[in-house]
């Protein structure tokens, strides 16, 4: 693998990254329309299916921006070992000193402790929040449905 291959393939990672953060938007954006348009009427049973299925996708989607950040360690690793021997090309330095700046290691962070905090929030929301008007519900029907929990 050369340099510029390495180089290329960073700048896809930033690709793939920006497209599991579409897909990680889209599918909390989903749920959240979902649980509020359908689910806070639905039996607890199917609050959990859909919550455990909800759990399946975003655990995936963690794994995945999991192996995508090893995948653009190790790149990182193959330029700080040819800064040495034999040298790196002035793009290549700068990746180099982009990935040494902390940037990528406080990226991942906020995206851990957000996603973290989204699960919970979304955890609370759909099983101990008590909702008060629901869409298309008048204030006498969110009454007599608060009292019937």
């Amino acid at each position: 693998m050369t340099e510029g291959e390495v180089i290329t393939n960073l700048v896809e990672f930033m690709n793939v990254l920006m497209a599991g953060i579409s897909v990680y938007f889209t599918i909390v954006s989903a749920y959240v329309v979902g649980l509020y348009a359908f689910l806070i009427r639905a039996h607890w049973a199917l609050k959990l299916v859909s919550f455990l299925f909800f759990t399946l996708i975003f655990f995936f989607l963690m794994q995945f921006n999991y192996g995508a950040g090893v995948f653009q360690r190790g790149l990182v690793e193959t330029l700080a070992q040819w800064e040495i021997d034999p040298g790196l090309t002035p793009a290549g330095q700068t990746a180099l000193d982009s990935a040494r700046s902390g940037l990528n290691a406080k990226v991942r962070t906020v995206m851990w402790l957000g996603s973290a905090a989204t699960y919970l929030a979304l955890v609370y929301l759909t099983f101990f929040h008590r909702w008060e008007n629901l869409l298309g519900e008048d204030k006498a029907a969110s009454e007599e449905r608060r009292n019937a929990d």
